[in-house]
């Protein structure tokens, strides 16, 4: 199992253009050393890599179908949580990939016909089933492994969205170890399924979120507890993924360090162009656990001196940050990627002690 950690801050150029070729962002990324020859790109996860699958399931507070978001996105909404593209876009761009839709746009005929590349993730879903009735419409990663399965091995499949919400009263690391078990076998099946080079990013340091800084137990700092959840289950993913990688032949885990990537921004915000790790750049409306930006409200001009775009997501500018670090180690991500890359990017560790609905 590798672990990708870069430290030369100063190897960091700005967002790429929107509209650039393969082998122009190669170059821009000084990557010209490296033969990408990925025939698609699978990705699973939360919010901060949902492409759009969140405008079909009917939940107003989760969706991101307006402006400001997308504002850098060729101008127009997506879905995207954020003001343009995504890490997981950067990635598809990097591999000469168009960008992976939104696997709940597709037809049920588009599905049947072979794609180059998915984006399974939606925002507000989580590694467990159940979470609470306000997100109990969001495709778990159980179900995004299920449509997986229906639009790689030809398997019908329907969205099930109507199971109940559940409250979860757990103590803190049985609510890590639920997470680790379910997460294992989600992994598992993938592999069962035909991936064998999977990349897994950690939790970031998400006590460090504007909404959870501004309106925290800690007042303008870090809230502490919820960074110290995020570090027990990162190191209990990195102790699976080393065991995963040991028992599954042929296989290849990639740890995707997201929260050193963080940490680093945030200790020398400056080397990376930020002169803003605590705010949101857009105004924000408080509607409870999703703190979305107001609808058609302009955002902070320099977009890209903020880390964060809303409350909750990063911006393009860390996003691309975020990209670069994962495939600027080339000890971590082979020189030479000719396989299906599977990208998993779940952040939202949910609050071990309580998840209401």
């Amino acid at each position: 199992m590798s672990t990708l950690n870069i430290v030369n801050r100063k190897d960091v150029v700005t967002v790429p253009p929107f509209i650039i070729s393969k082998k122009s962002i190669l170059k821009y990324l000084s990557l010209e050393n490296i033969n990408f020859d990925v025939p698609a790109l699978y990705v699973f996860g939360d919010s901060y890599v949902d492409a759009g699958n969140n405008n079909y399931v009917h939940v107003p507070q989760i969706e991101r179908n307006y402006t400001p978001y997308g504002i850098d996105f060729g101008g127009k909404p997506t879905g995207r949580y954020t003001n343009g593209r995504t890490v997981a876009d950067f990635i598809a761009q990097i591999v000469g990939l168009p960008f992976p839709p939104p696997v709940l746009s597709l037809s049920k005929g588009d599905k049947r016909i072979p794609q180059t590349g998915i984006n399974y993730a939606c925002g507000f879903t989580g590694i467990l089933e159940k979470f609470g009735k306000l997100f109990e419409r969001m495709p778990s990663l159980k179900e995004q492994v299920d449509l997986f399965e229906s639009t790689t091995k030809g398997v019908a499949y329907d969205l099930d969205i109507e199971w109940d919400g559940l409250r979860y009263f757990y103590d803190e690391n049985y609510y890590i170890q639920l997470l680790i078990k379910d997460l294992s076998k989600h992994l598992q099946r993938l592999y069962q399924l035909g991936a064998r080079k999977i990349v897994v990013n950690n939790a970031s340091p998400i006590g460090c979120q504007p909404h959870l800084i501004s309106g925290g137990r800690n007042g303008p700092e870090c809230d502490y507890l919820a960074n110290n959840r995020a570090l027990l289950f990162n190191k209990r993913l990195t102790n699976l993924l080393k065991d995963l990688q040991s028992t599954l032949s042929g296989s290849k885990f990639v740890l995707g360090d997201l929260y050193k990537i963080f940490q680093d921004v945030y200790a020398s915000p400056t080397w990376y162009g930020f002169t803003d790790v605590r705010s949101s750049c857009c105004t924000e409306i408080d509607k409870g656990l999703t703190k979305p930006c107001l609808a058609n409200v302009a955002p902070c001009k320099d977009r890209s001196s903020h880390v964060f775009f809303d409350p909750m997501h990063p911006s393009e500018s860390m996003h691309f940050i975020w990209a670069r670090r994962l495939l600027k180690d080339s000890s971590s991500i082979d020189n030479n990627i000719k396989d299906r890359l599977v990208m998993l990017f779940m952040n939202q560790i949910r609050a071990a002690s309580k998840v209401t609905d």
